[in-house]
């Protein structure tokens, strides 16, 4: 399936509205799903997205590339992951797929694509040890 250049970070039309984070996405039965944290990891995982959820698009996405999002290549690992997972009606038309830094110590890193407001995660890393 050829994918298509999106021409910003993120839909801005949505750019004004609160992040809200959605696990529905998340496979049960792959590696990196929220299903395989272990409960603390888990813990600290829904505390760091709430302050992140306070947080519009538009601030989001303004934050340095080691606080906030990372747009993730066409041709990348993390791409195709993402891809794979998505299940947007709106996937062949819409490419706004990247991944996140929540914690800078002990790295945490979610992947996935916007959906309107929803930050749609497909993964989770809880060590940052996907390559892209």
């Amino acid at each position: 399936m050829e994918a298509f250049d999106t021409p910003s970070k993120i839909d801005l039309r949505f750019a004004e509205k609160n992040i809200v984070f959605s696990i529905s996405d998340c496979s049960c039965d792959k590696n990196y799903s929220f299903w395989k944290l272990t409960k603390e990891q888990a813990k600290e995982f829904l505390h760091r997205l709430k302050h992140f959820e306070k947080m519009t698009w538009k601030q989001i996405s303004g934050l340095d590339r080691k606080h906030g999002l990372t747009v993730e290549n066409k041709d990348s690992t993390s791409f195709d992951m993402i891809h794979e997972q998505n299940t947007s009606d709106s996937k062949i038309v819409e490419q706004y797929y990247f991944h996140l830094r929540i914690q800078t110590a002990g790295l945490f890193r979610i992947f996935g694509y916007q959906k309107g407001q929803l930050f749609c995660i497909t993964h989770i890393d809880p060590n940052g040890s996907i390559h892209h």
